[in-house]
């Protein structure tokens, strides 16, 4: 029962592949590749190639799986698949697979890529030129990166959002070169230049962006980037600048104006403690001439007590 219910799902899903039309697939060169199609749920198996030339590669029949002569050491079997062990570009064409005669067929590119390297929140470029094109598309592995048209229109891939750009006048200069900002681990991955609804390549054609350094800002800092929240991150680090500078400010501010006040508040304390002048210095100034007379009479009051009982060392005429 389960066996049958596996072979019906194997079905299904190929009659659905043959509905959607030719499936098209890549491997870079010099790597393995995993043909599509489980022996094991299929009671015969066949998988050739079309092109450039027609010739069967493998057979699987009552679990018995076979690989022809002339190709045993460029396939292998794989857990009931059939496996290319190193990829070449002649390897790349046409292939159909046959599971209890329902066909499906798969077109595979081999690639060479150009390696690249990257920093975590690093911005890079990825350089694709053609001589004429209608809208041009970048893949991330099997995933659409952006899909710009000539008529202006631009659908950027999930995630990716405000993180990839085209030059505007693109199809003017025929340079469609991809910049990613803010790069992430999850950005690794193999890059494709496609042009006219994927069907021209542009040149170079494919990227592997295999490595993502992680890029800290101290030695503790054990902090990953994430993708989603990159622009988040921007807008905080915004944020926090522009309160250290008002915080900044604010100090200053009070750092100026705290001297003014001390040296309002001594002038004040400088007046409230002029020293007064002692009897000594009011007696002095009694000897005085007499024709200061409003000096004298304020004089004489203040020091009325000292002299009364004093005898006058004046002559009189």
């Amino acid at each position: 029962m389960m066996y049958m219910l596996q072979q019906a799902v194997i079905l299904a899903s190929l009659a659905e592949a043959v509905s959607q039309g030719l499936k098209s697939d890549f491997v870079l060169v010099k790597t393995p590749y995993t043909f599509p199609g489980n022996a094991s749920i299929c009671a015969t198996a066949e998988w050739s190639k079309s092109s450039p030339t027609e010739a069967t590669i493998a057979t699987c029949q009552n679990q018995i799986f076979q690989i022809e002569k002339g190709f045993q050491k460029e396939f292998a079997r794989k857990e009931n698949h059939l496996l290319l062990n190193s990829a070449k570009l002649t390897d790349q064409g046409r292939y159909e697979i046959v599971c209890n005669g329902v066909k499906y067929s798969l077109k595979l590119d081999v690639l060479y890529a150009i390696n690249v390297n990257a920093a975590e929140m690093d911005n890079i470029t990825l350089a694709c030129y053609a001589d004429s094109a209608s809208d041009v598309t970048w893949l991330h592995n099997s995933e659409r990166v952006m899909h710009y048209k000539k008529d202006g229109s631009i659908h950027p891939g999930e995630g990716y959002e405000g993180r990839v750009y085209l030059e505007k006048n693109c199809f003017k200069t025929g340079d469609f070169s991809l910049t990613i900002t803010g790069v992430c681990k999850t950005d690794a991955g193999i890059y494709r230049c496609f042009m006219d609804d994927e069907t021209t390549k542009g040149y170079p054609h494919a990227y592997a962006l295999t490595r993502v350094n992680e890029k800290r800002s101290s030695p503790g800092d054990q902090t990953d980037c994430n993708c989603n929240e990159a622009q988040s991150l921007i807008i905080y680090q915004c944020l926090t600048i522009g309160l250290s500078i008002v915080i900044i400010s604010i100090i200053l501010m009070l750092v100026i104006k705290k001297p003014k006040m001390n040296c309002q508040s001594t002038s004040a304390k400088a007046t409230d403690h002029v020293p007064k002048s002692d009897e000594n210095d009011l007696l002095v100034n009694t000897t005085s001439p007499k024709n200061d007379s409003q000096s004298m009479v304020s004089l004489s009051v203040q020091v009325s007590d000292t002299t009364e009982n004093k005898n006058s060392s004046t002559t009189p005429f």
